[in-house]
């Protein structure tokens, strides 16, 4: 006997639905939330080396008041 088969019922209808809109929502927010983390990152190593090349200056150079005359 050969396998036949059948048209999905309605019950399959709704968890393929239902499992095709979980995957859209996985695929739409982690490549998101891989992006946002990736920004954030950025930010935070550009502050911390600014922070870092500020404090290689020394303070001396920073705050030295201009000649008084």
């Amino acid at each position: 006997m050969p396998a036949t088969t059948s048209p999905p019922t309605g019950a399959r209808i709704d968890v393929l639905a239902h499992l095709g809109h979980y995957i859209g929502t996985i695929g739409f927010f982690v490549p998101a939330l891989i992006l946002i983390g990736l920004v954030v990152g950025a930010v935070v190593r550009d502050r911390r080396r600014h922070a870092n090349d500020t404090a290689a200056e020394g303070p001396a150079e920073a705050a030295t008041p201009p000649p008084a005359d």
